[in-house]
């Protein structure tokens, strides 16, 4: 079991990485200048370690992959740096101190970025980055809205309901005027996902933390059913800060198998609360139990669907 530290933090550490962590590196010589082609470019997160969490490297494709947000760093021949963290971007200079080495600057200092093995490793304060070239042609008027996504809402179609014509959900969901972020927080749906979470048959019960910190307590409480006969997770979402977030995943696997289009969370909380919500799977998929071999991430997102966190755990 482990938990990944907030998927935004890394737009923080790697500013924090670059602006604050002084170099005082001497500029490259001549004889450095016919490496220049290995580094310009574009490069793009491959990993990250922090003091006691972790993004692996499949959690990262995970989230660009199904969500399209990415964290990347354009290097161009004429030493110009764009630093672009799910669309948060910042402009610098790079140039190489030696034939193993960048100095990455933003502002007036700098920070010395290790070159192994045709990985970058950018490095400050018990943080760990890891990019890895993903192509030759710098994209120096990279567009944000290229790197923060968006993709995060688009399972919530797959939302449990009950046939019927007065569902609240349709009702809600059809009027199509604010985010669907903003529907799920109508008293009527907010309502609904209590109902329908309490209404989960525990089979197995369970105390598994999936994340703590100081965005969110998550757990898994149980296995169950719920009212269809679908098995899953019975969760526990604690929202510790100010902003009502939606808890959905962003990748899943069971038995092995990727059933991400086959398992659902959807999950409203609002700021300060603690509710609980049902991560449900197909049931063509079979029965999900406490011995079944399940991994996957979840992602709280604000009602402006703007990531705040990313959990992963592995059962």
């Amino acid at each position: 079991m482990r938990a990944t530290r907030n998927a935004v933090a890394l737009a923080g550490a790697l500013a924090l990485a670059v602006t604050l962590a002084a170099c005082g590196g001497t500029p490259a010589g001549p004889d450095l200048e016919k490496l220049r082609t290995e580094f310009v470019g574009s490069w793009e997160l491959e990993s990250a370690e922090f003091d006691d969490q972790s993004i692996s490297e499949e959690d990262y494709d995970s989230m660009s992959e199904t969500l399209d947000m990415h964290v990347t760093l354009d290097l161009s021949d004429e030493g110009e740096l764009l630093v672009d963290a799910f669309g948060s971007q910042q402009e610098g200079s790079w140039e190489i101190k030696d034939e193993d080495t960048l100095t990455l600057t933003l502002g007036d200092e700098g920070v010395d970025v290790p070159y192994e093995d045709e990985r970058l490793t950018l490095t400050y304060d018990g943080e760990t980055m890891v990019f890895s070239k993903v192509s030759d042609e710098p994209v120096m008027d990279r567009d944000p809205s290229v790197n923060a996504g968006g993709g995060s809402l688009d399972q919530f179609d797959d939302l449990p309901v009950e046939d019927t014509d007065d569902d609240p959900i349709d009702d809600t969901l059809d009027e199509g005027d604010t985010s669907l972020a903003d529907e799920l927080f109508t008293d009527e749906m907010y309502a609904w996902a209590d109902t329908y979470a309490a209404d989960v048959t525990v089979s197995e019960p369970l105390d598994v933390t999936v994340g703590d910190d100081d965005t969110a307590l998550v757990k898994i409480v149980g296995v169950g059913a719920d009212f269809e006969g679908e098995t899953g997770y019975l969760m526990s979402f604690e929202n510790r800060t100010d902003q009502d977030l939606v808890f959905t995943n962003i990748s899943t696997t069971l038995e092995g198998e990727d059933v991400y289009y086959d398992a659902t969370l959807a999950r409203p909380v609002r700021a300060g609360e603690t509710v609980q919500g049902f991560f449900y799977f197909d049931a063509s998929l079979g029965e999900v139990t406490s011995a079944s071999s399940c991994s996957f991430s979840i992602m709280a997102i604000d009602r402006s669907d703007a990531p705040v966190a990313v959990y992963s755990a592995t059962l």
